[in-house]
């Protein structure tokens, strides 16, 4: 019998997914190196692509650092203080993620490479992405 605390966890993910949840949903693709070093990663055939229901968090804006005098210089850097990441139910992932597999964003057709995730503690994986610049699936 599971426990309260598992009940709750599972009410409070599908209510996430129901409030902040993409109805497009994400394609979680899974990649493989291959026989060959110098051939880029390929599709892996045993972890099948399938389309799952997730809450996405876009990066925030980029911005300058901060300069030493009340005057913002012209060179001055300019840095992003975050990275786009997405909250996958635990329960509906068909298999584990793994860094470099790809996840497509079908509302814009944005692609991007897992490099980290982590649960949350409770009922939900927290996938940090990073976008990719050529479209090579």
């Amino acid at each position: 019998m599971p426990s309260p605390f598992d009940i709750a966890a599972a009410k409070a993910s599908s209510a996430i997914d129901r409030v902040f949840g993409e109805e497009e949903g994400f394609e979680l693709i899974g990649m493989a190196e291959q026989d060959d070093v110098n051939l880029p990663r390929g599709i892996d055939a045993s972890r099948p692509a399938f389309t799952i229901t997730g809450a996405y968090r876009a990066p925030s804006e980029s911005k300058f650092m901060q300069a030493r005098s009340p005057f913002q210089e012209d060179r001055a850097p300019k840095v992003a203080v975050s990275a786009p990441h997405v909250s996958f139910a635990s329960a509906s992932l068909r298999w584990p993620l793994q860094p470099k597999d790809v996840v497509v964003r079908n509302r814009t057709g944005e692609q991007f490479e897992i490099t980290k995730t982590l649960p949350d503690g409770a009922a939900r994986t927290i996938v940090h992405m990073t976008a990719r610049r050529r479209s090579d699936i």
